[in-house]
């Protein structure tokens, strides 16, 4: 079945369209313009609501999804000294008791309450495909992946020389940590990459706070991409990626937030904290034209998702409707929280809103919950509430989790 919105305030990552109109159909956008094509049996009225791209997270860890933060010896050397302090936690031991597809219905909804429609989820394949299917986002599950660039990487995948081969030969992104940390295998990661023929627009880089100007003009020469983590690159390493000066080299640069054990609680704070840490350290204002890139058209490059990351006709309909200032929507991205996310759209299909858009989900016969979101009355598709218990019960208290504030109503 059809279905219309009209009167909303259409952002895309090149342009606005005041008072616009979408369809969709099936899946995809049938029609974005100024005039609704009329003729579909359900239409609403957004009267002025902010509709922008579903948002795309280039970087986490679903079977990491719970909290606290753990490590208290930062900064940390590398990636390893803090996984062994991971490991050795109270607060590792208590998440293994919880079954990982119930940390992959976490992690998936703690992205859906923050209008994330596609995760990528950095994980060998082997792990993904047990858990990837019946989850309320999309996860991207075409890649070719190597840990990271070191002789202390986990093995996943094959040779870094063959996984990157996969990706060039099935156009799909080669995935890895990269310059994440201090010691001297780690900084010399682009050169390794560039040494085995491993740095192309296939190639997507996680964290670089290691990157020297040589690295950055290695990126930008091969047209890689790199995704910016930095919450949590400053809370394990008291640094970031230079990401101004990816910025000025024109490399493709997407936001992820890594894990919540290290990395933010949630997109928001991702947003917040990347437009804050950039004013801060570079005294320019981060244009929120180019951070909306950052969650949108920019992952939707890096990961050869070429039917995402844009409101167009054809694309698929992954949107999110956002209550801000119509006539600062590129700003609506970097204010907004859990009461401004009014919809959530997931391949043509509602999947989580305000309690004002219950008649749009009872038009299309899509089953709800209602749930408290922050105080705030929501509905979701799926059984958030009975996820919550199971966890609570499998640690065996009331868990409080900083990025799942859901109650029912």
């Amino acid at each position: 079945m059809n279905w219309e919105l009209t009167n909303g305030t259409i952002v895309t990552p090149d342009h606005v369209i005041h008072n616009g109109a979408l369809t969709i159909g099936a899946d995809k956008f049938l029609k974005v313009d100024k005039k609704p094509v009329g003729d579909a049996k359900i239409q609403i009225d957004l009267n002025g609501l902010i509709v922008m791209p579903g948002l795309i997270n280039g970087h986490d860890h679903l079977l990491g999804t719970y909290m606290p933060r753990v490590g208290d010896r930062k900064p940390y050397m590398n990636w390893l000294v803090w996984d062994n302090d991971l490991k050795s936690a109270p607060v590792y031991a208590e998440r293994q008791q919880i079954e990982s597809k119930d940390l992959y219905l976490l992690g998936a909804f703690r992205h859906l309450l923050c209008g994330v429609t596609s995760v990528q989820d950095h994980i060998p394949h082997f792990v993904q495909d047990m858990f990837k299917d019946g989850l309320p986002i999309r996860i991207l599950d075409k890649y070719a992946v190597a840990h990271s660039i070191t002789s202390f990487a986990l093995k996943w995948g094959d040779t870094v020389e063959n996984e990157y081969r996969l990706a060039v030969e099935r156009n799909i992104p080669f995935i890895a940590h990269c310059s994440e940390g201090y010691d001297e295998e780690t900084i010399r990661s682009v050169s390794v990459l560039n040494e085995k023929n491993a740095l192309g627009k296939n190639t997507v880089l996680i964290h670089g706070i290691a990157f020297s100007p040589e690295d950055i003009k290695l990126l930008s020469q091969n047209e890689c991409n790199v995704v910016w983590c930095p919450a949590s690159n400053i809370y394990m390493f008291d640094k970031t990626a230079p990401v101004k000066e990816l910025l000025d080299q024109k490399v493709n640069v997407c936001l992820g937030t890594d894990s919540p054990m290290s990395g933010s609680v949630n997109m928001f704070e991702e947003i917040y904290f990347a437009k804050k840490y950039f004013e801060s350290a570079y005294g320019v204002e981060l244009n929120s034209k180019t951070l909306l890139n950052m969650v949108t058209k920019n992952p939707a490059k890096a990961f050869s998702l070429e039917n995402l990351g844009a409101i167009e006709t054809g694309n698929l309909a992954d949107f999110i409707i956002v209550n801000g200032d119509k006539s600062r929507p590129y700003d609506a991205l970097h204010s907004m929280n859990y009461e401004d996310i009014m919809l959530v759209v997931i391949n043509g299909r509602p999947k989580y809103g305000d309690e004002s858009f219950i008649p749009l989900f009872e038009a299309l016969n899509l089953s709800f919950q209602k749930v408290k979101v922050d105080s705030f009355k929501k509905i979701v598709d799926g059984d958030i509430l009975g996820l919550l218990e199971r966890i609570r019960n499998s640690v065996g208290f009331h868990k409080e989790l900083e990025f799942m504030p859901v109650e029912t109503w």
